[in-house]
């Protein structure tokens, strides 16, 4: 038995010595926030990279805004191609990572890529009743309306219910729930922190 424990430490040591900064013990982390519009996931996203060091943002919402004369879906495969780019180079980079998702097979490629590079996933879904959501939908667009420089790319209720179908069609089921029809999101928050 002895002999066996012994045996054991000097492997994890080989081991650990193979890995720069004993990754092996702290597993770098990409964190998937997966929710409908106005489930909360930017607000969520925003508290996390106030409390936590250590994490890149990786945003659709931020990239699509980078092409000129951006309307809603025309970049699609350009953003996603964009987006598996950075996360290649925030992971060699050895830098945690937090990303929203709608789709499916957007969300596995970047888990998968993640995966490559040994990350661990934590992968969420933030949920919220259809009417909570189209109220928060329904505050954004007045509000986006109110104040020109604030970029809305959504303002169509029938936009925004297409986008509530996909999610609850291409949600991982396997995911973590958070609600943020009952919880409020500094609760989901903390919670999801704590994960971290």
């Amino acid at each position: 038995m002895i002999h066996l424990l012994t045996t054991l430490i000097e492997i994890t040591s080989e081991i650990e010595d193979l890995i720069p900064g004993n990754a092996i013990l702290d597993f770098m982390k990409l964190l998937v926030l997966n929710g409908a519009s106005c489930s909360g996931k930017s607000t969520i996203i925003k508290n996390i990279m106030k409390e936590k060091e250590g994490y890149f943002h990786l945003s659709y919402d931020s990239l699509k805004w980078q092409f000129s004369k951006y309307v809603s879906g025309k970049y699609y495969k350009d953003i996603h191609i964009i987006m598996l780019s950075i996360l290649d180079a925030v992971c060699k980079l050895k830098h945690n990572v937090i990303c929203e998702a709608y789709h499916r097979e957007s969300r596995e490629k970047l888990i998968s890529l993640a995966k490559e590079y040994g990350y661990q996933i934590i992968e969420i879904n933030l949920e919220a009743d259809f009417e909570v959501l189209s109220e928060r939908f329904e505050q954004r667009v007045s509000e986006a309306l109110a104040n020109p420089e604030k970029r809305v790319a959504n303002r169509t209720i029938e936009r925004f219910t297409e986008l509530f179908d996909i999610y609850q069609k291409e949600k991982n089921p396997s995911a973590i729930i958070f609600r943020t029809d009952t919880k409020s999101i500094k609760e989901v928050s903390d919670a999801v922190i704590a994960l971290l």
